[in-house]
C-alpha cells in the first residue's frame, strides 16, 4: 500500500511538469514588388546607364540597378518607403537626384527627371599674385535660390558644380587674410558683376584677384551703453558708389574691411532706440563731415545722442493698418535718408535731428498699395515739407490701393538683367520707376489708367534701351522686355 501511494505522488508531480514548447508560427513574409524607376533628361530623353539605388528610411540599402537604353531600372523590393538615389554615368552633364517612392500592395513606377549640371572653375590670388587657399567662392543664380559655394584648395584653385544656368560669383578671402570680398571680377556689387553662362558648357578660367584691405573697428554707444544692430556705413570717395554698411554686435563693436582709401562714415542706430544718426566726427549733417583715411588699420568709437521723433500710423484709405511698410525721411536737399518699418498695428517712429523733411511711404513688398510722398504727392520735388522741432511731431499717413505692373527684362541671349530700370509716365511726366533685381524682375503699383512704359539698360553694359510704349492698366499687368546688344 505504501509503495502504491508513493507511485501515485510521483505520477502526479510528473503531470504538473511543463511539456516541450509549441512550435512558433512561421512569420508571414510580404512578397517582393517590382519598382520601376524611369530616368529622363530635361527634354524627356531617356537616360541609360544611370545607377538607381533604393534605400530604406532606416538607411539600409535594399537594392540597386542600372537603367536600360529606355531609361528604366527595375528593382525588386519589399513593401515600404524608399529614398531613390539616381546617379548618372560620367560625362552625361547631368546631376545626381534623390526622390521618394512608396511601394504598398502592388508594383509601382516612379519618374525621375535629372537636371543638367555644369562646372565653374578658376583660381583665386591676392593682389600680389600669391595663390589664396581657403577663399569661399559662391555662385548666385538669377533667382531667390541659395547660392552654391566651394572653397579654394591649396593651390588657389576652386571648382563649383551647379545646375546649368547663368551665375554671378562672389569671393570672400579666408578670415585671417584681410582680403576685401568682391563680385567677380573686381566688381563691388551684384548688379555690376560679370555673368558666367554655363547653360550649355562648363566654364573655366574665372580667375579672381582679391585686394588686401585695412580694418576699421570700434564701438557704438548711446547714453545707456553699447548699441547692438547699429549700422556703420562707409562710402568711398574714389568712385560714385553707394554705401556699404556693417552691423554692430551685442557689445556694440563693429568691424569693416575695406580697400585702402578715403571714406565718408555715417552711423545709423537701430529702429528700436531713440537716437539720432551721426556723421564723422559727431556731426548731424553730411555737408560738414570729415574724411576717414583708411590707409592703415584704424579704430573709431561713436557715441549717439537722443533726438525728437516723427511718429504716427500708416493705414489704407479704408482705415486698415499697414504693417512692414517703410516710412522714409530726408531733407529736401538730400543729406541722409533714414527709413523705419511700421509695426503690426501700422505705427512707426523715426528719430532724427530738428530740421525740415520730405516724407515718403514705401508699401510692403508684394502689396497692391501705391508708394507716395506725404500729402499724396507723386514726387519728392513737389511734396509738402514736414518741419520737426525739439518736440515730437505726429504724422499719420495713408496709402491708396492700385494695380501691379510687373515683368522680366532680359538680354538677347535670354539672360535676366539686374539693375535695368523702367519708368512709368503719365500725361504729367514721369510717375514712378523701378529697378530689376537679380532675377531681372521689376514691379510697380499704379492707379488704373493710361501710361507709357520705357525700359533702360543697366549702367554697365552695351545694350539698347527701348522707346516708350503705350499701356492701359485696369488690373494686374505683365510686360516683359528684351534689350538688344548695341553692337550685335
Amino acid at each position: 500500500m505504501r509503495h502504491f501511494v508513493r507511485l501515485a505522488v510521483v505520477l502526479a508531480l510528473a503531470a504538473c511538469q511543463p511539456g516541450p514548447p509549441a512550435a512558433a508560427p512561421s512569420p508571414t513574409v510580404a512578397p517582393l514588388r517590382s519598382l520601376a524607376v524611369v530616368v529622363s533628361a530635361p527634354a524627356g530623353a531617356p537616360v541609360g546607364g544611370a545607377t538607381v539605388c533604393a534605400v530604406t528610411v532606416a538607411d539600409r540599402q535594399e537594392g540597386c540597378g542600372e537603367t536600360s537604353a529606355s531609361g528604366t531600372a527595375r528593382l525588386e523590393v519589399h513593401p515600404g518607403t524608399y529614398a531613390l538615389h539616381v546617379t548618372p554615368k560620367q560625362g552625361t552633364r547631368l546631376g545626381a537626384q534623390q526622390t521618394w517612392a512608396t511601394v504598398v500592395d502592388s508594383d509601382a513606377t516612379v519618374v525621375v527627371a535629372l537636371e543638367p549640371r555644369s562646372t565653374i572653375s578658376g583660381t583665386v590670388r591676392d593682389d600680389a599674385g600669391h595663390l589664396v587657399s581657403g577663399a569661399q567662392v559662391c555662385a548666385h543664380p538669377p533667382s531667390a535660390a541659395s547660392p552654391t559655394c566651394a572653397n579654394s584648395a591649396a593651390q588657389g584653385a576652386y571648382s563649383i558644380d551647379v545646375r546649368s544656368d547663368v551665375y554671378k560669383l562672389d569671393v570672400t578671402g579666408p578670415p585671417s587674410g584681410k582680403l576685401v570680398p568682391q563680385w567677380a571680377r573686381g566688381r563691388i556689387s551684384s548688379d555690376e558683376a560679370d555673368v558666367v553662362d554655363v547653360r550649355s558648357a562648363d566654364v573655366g578660367g574665372v580667375d579672381v584677384a582679391l585686394i588686401r584691405g585695412n580694418l576699421l573697428t570700434g564701438i557704438v554707444r548711446g547714453p545707456s551703453g553699447p548699441i547692438e544692430d547699429a549700422q556703420v556705413c562707409l562710402r568711398t570717395l574714389a568712385a560714385p558708389l553707394g554705401w556699404e554698411c556693417e552691423r554692430t554686435k551685442k557689445n556694440g563693436s563693429y568691424l569693416a574691411l575695406r580697400e585702402p582709401g578715403q571714406y565718408y562714415l555715417w552711423v545709423v542706430p537701430p529702429d528700436n532706440v531713440r537716437l539720432v544718426a551721426q556723421w564723422y566726427d559727431h556731426l548731424l549733417e553730411g555737408v560738414a563731415t570729415s574724411v576717414v583715411d583708411l590707409g592703415r588699420d584704424r579704430s573709431i568709437d561713436v557715441t549717439l545722442d537722443p533726438g525728437p521723433q516723427i511718429r504716427g500710423k500708416v493705414t489704407t484709405t479704408d482705415g486698415a493698418p499697414v504693417a512692414t511698410a517703410l516710412v522714409c525721411v530726408d531733407t529736401p536737399f538730400p543729406t541722409g535718408r533714414i527709413c523705419r518699418p511700421t509695426a503690426a498695428d501700422g505705427t512707426y517712429a523715426v528719430t532724427t535731428r530738428s530740421e525740415t523733411y520730405v516724407v515718403q511711404i514705401l508699401p510692403p513688398a508684394g502689396s497692391d498699395l501705391i508708394s507716395e510722398f506725404w500729402s499724396r504727392k507723386r514726387a519728392w520735388n513737389d511734396a509738402d515739407w514736414v518741419t520737426l522741432g525739439s518736440a515730437d511731431r505726429v504724422l499719420d499717413l495713408t496709402l491708396r490701393k492700385g494695380v501691379r505692373i510687373t515683368g522680366i527684362i532680359r538680354d538677347a541671349r535670354g539672360i535676366p538683367l539686374e539693375a535695368a530700370t523702367i519708368n512709368i509716365n503719365d500725361d504729367a511726366g514721369p510717375l514712378i520707376g523701378a529697378e530689376t533685381d537679380a532675377s531681372g524682375t521689376y514691379s510697380v503699383v499704379v492707379a488704373p489708367g493710361h501710361y507709357t512704359i520705357e525700359a533702360f539698360a543697366p549702367f554697365r553694359g552695351d545694350m539698347v534701351s527701348l522707346a516708350p510704349q503705350d499701356i492701359t492698366v485696369n488690373g494686374f499687368t505683365r510686360m516683359d522686355f528684351v534689350l538688344q546688344d548695341a553692337n550685335p
